[in-house]
């Protein structure tokens, strides 16, 4: 882990040197993106950290936004979990009425509305280890509460992916009609623990937020589309779930 962690620090004080590099991508991805290609980092959907041990995020440097920790599908008894939640309580498209979609954030601490029909929560199951999802209607009876994920799947990914952070700072600005980011500022972190992941999640401070839409080009037009069951936790609450690891030399000039 020393090892990455110093590695990763040369790599990102080169790119830092830089100052303003042009986006490699256009739209939200970008700045990681761009980050991820210099440091030779391929893109992919593997369940394993960005950089050796250390998973790496970005994040605009006065933006104080939700942080996505990993995506993962639910994996209680029902099977194509996402197809049903898209048919059950999905809602139409804006452009495309003919087909549903279902997006939303979902929390423990409150019933929250997606769509007209129902209102959601996440429920810790501690008796049955699983963290579920509960779905009542508008006069509080009881609609579903099957979607669910298991603590072995969340434990599992959180400790393959989530050891060890990265969060690097960055800052955006437009030039000559081109977006550019300058990398500012990186701060490392370690897993407190899972126990304090569920913790969290039961004090409403890791939500989860579903991106279930519809492909509306020529390609797979109508079909679902999935953006992914993404955990997110707010960055000024991200040291309930990380210890900071202090660096032995300091980044700024």
């Amino acid at each position: 882990m020393k090892e990455d962690l110093n590695q990763l620090i040369k790599e990102f004080k080169k790119i830092r040197e830089r100052g303003w590099i042009k986006s490699l991508r256009k739209g939200t991805s970008g700045a990681g993106y761009t980050f991820e290609t210099l440091i030779n980092k391929h893109e992919d959907n593997l369940d394993i950290p960005d950089y050796g041990m250390i998973e790496i995020k970005t994040k605009q440097k006065f933006d104080n936004c939700n942080i996505k920790l990993f995506c993962i599908t639910p994996d209680g008894d029902i099977s194509s979990p996402i197809q049903y939640i898209k048919e059950k309580f999905g809602y139409p498209d804006e452009d495309l009425r003919e087909y549903l979609i279902f997006n939303g954030e979902v929390k423990s601490k409150e019933f929250l509305p997606i769509g007209q029909n129902y209102l959601y929560k996440l429920e810790v199951d501690y008796i049955n280890e699983k963290l579920r999802l509960i779905v009542i209607d508008y006069s509080y009876n009881l609609v579903s509460k099957d979607i669910s994920w298991s603590f072995k799947l969340l434990k599992e990914k959180l400790e393959k992916k989530l050891q060890y952070l990265a969060v690097i700072k960055v800052r955006n600005r437009v030039i000559h009609g081109e977006t550019h980011y300058k990398y500012e500022w990186i701060e490392f972190y370690h897993l407190k623990g899972f126990k304090d992941f569920i913790k969290l999640i039961e004090d409403g401070y890791i939500s989860i937020k579903f991106s279930i839409g519809v492909f509306k080009g020529e390609y797979r037009h109508g079909q679902i589309h999935d953006h992914g069951t993404q955990f997110t936790i707010n960055e000024k609450d991200l040291k309930k779930l990380y210890n900071s690891i202090i660096v032995s030399y300091k980044l700024r000039k």
